[in-house]
């Protein structure tokens, strides 16, 4: 090995630890950083600079200095903060997105004054799945590295959701979350995530970071609205497209008819506007997440139950192709109770296809809904209605 490979191969583990690098993206960590950049998160450290103390740290003229810090700026290997007395309280934002929020305060800042701090390799992957080289990586390893992440998202929010649980079980008010507060609090309503949209002064679409990553279905994965400030960051990063009020709810309506949740803060009029999300249970890390913690009603927050009457139901079967929870499901399904121990059965005797096939009858088990509306909203024959929970 010569002195110059042993110089890169050193930097190189010093860049994995300092950038918390997982072992399974190591040997692809090449389409992810480049040299440069694994020199400016080393020289930074854990600190917080401004243009000029990163160029005196790397021996560059300010305006190259200026120049790396955009690029890693717009690439997530580096955060823009307000100020040095809050770099360690960086909020998260929703779905699997954890890329620190800007305030107003940041935007105000002259470039001279701006602070920069190293990122985290969880945000850089994040982006390398929306907007970077992901499919370059085998298969296999974006599995890893999907399920490494989804483990990660879960002890994020575990301790945050597990009191909220306990406070559910027992009948009390929501806690009060210190620190990371889990993104996607409550599945919405088509009509209700158009009255944010609505309220948005500045909007932007973004790629769906959790079926780039989980991949397990072809749904639609521009569908990530982005609002206020979230929007705007993610604008000044070079990501994501402007989009007016109209197009945005175009997003959605499309999403929704595509057969993908609506989910976002369902108290975003006392909290602010973050991020709607168009989910689908097999990529969405909230809704994998909500499985492995047990959390279902509680996070996301089901909010609505579906009420079925079969004897209007005319046995076309979409609620049971939409439900992403099988809580809508053909009778050849094994029997399962509902919430009262009684499953609801529509029979196939009362009518029969186009081609006179009879079709097969429709069973609903209210134990499992969580309230996203997609059967009600498609429902021909008005069988299923959507009801408020108290």
């Amino acid at each position: 090995m010569t002195r110059g490979s042993e110089i890169v191969t050193s930097m190189f583990e010093e860049f994995c630890e300092a950038f918390g690098v997982w072992d399974e993206a190591r040997p692809y960590l090449g389409l992810m950083v480049d040299e440069e950049e694994m020199r400016l998160v080393l020289a930074l450290g854990q600190e917080s600079c401004t243009v000029a103390e990163v160029a005196g740290r790397l021996g560059l003229e300010p305006g190259a200095a200026a120049a790396l810090l955009d690029g890693a700026y717009g690439r997530h290997i580096v955060d823009r903060i307000p100020e040095r007395s809050g770099v360690d309280s960086i909020p998260e934002r929703s779905g699997v997105d954890s890329i620190p929020e800007r305030s107003g305060v940041d935007r105000e800042m002259g470039e001279d004054q701006a602070l920069f701090k190293a990122s985290r390799f969880d945000r850089r992957l994040n982006q390398v799945a929306k907007h970077g080289r992901w499919t370059e990586v085998p298969e296999e390893a974006r599995r890893a590295l999907d399920h490494h992440f989804l483990g990660v998202f879960v002890e994020q929010h575990r301790p945050a959701v597990e009191a909220m649980m306990r406070a559910h079980q027992g009948g009390e008010p929501e806690p009060a979350i210190e620190g990371r507060r889990p993104p996607n609090d409550a599945l919405l309503l088509l009509h209700e995530v158009e009255e944010m949209i609505d309220a948005a002064a500045h909007v932007a679409l973004e790629p769906c970071d959790c079926r780039r990553l989980g991949e397990h279905c072809a749904r639609p994965v521009d569908t990530c609205i982005w609002m206020d400030d979230m929007a705007l960051e993610a604008l000044e990063r070079g990501h994501g497209r402007r989009l007016s009020r109209e197009e945005a709810k175009e997003v959605v309506r499309r999403a929704d008819k595509a057969g993908l949740m609506h989910t976002g803060d369902s108290m975003w009029q006392e909290r602010g506007l973050g991020a709607i999300c168009n989910c689908c249970a097999c990529d969405c890390y909230p809704f994998r997440a909500a499985q492995i913690l047990g959390s279902k009603g509680t996070w996301p927050r089901s909010r609505y139950l579906a009420r079925y009457d079969p004897e209007a139901c005319n046995l076309c079967g979409a609620c049971v192709k939409r439900c992403h929870f099988g809580a809508f499901y053909h009778d050849s399904v094994p029997e399962r109770s509902g919430a009262d121990g009684k499953r609801v059965v529509a029979f196939a005797s009362r009518g029969a296809g186009a081609e006179g096939r009879k079709k097969a009858p429709v069973s609903y088990d209210p134990a499992l809904c969580w309230g996203c509306g997609l059967c009600a909203n498609t429902c021909p024959s008005g069988a299923i209605t959507i009801e408020a929970l108290p």
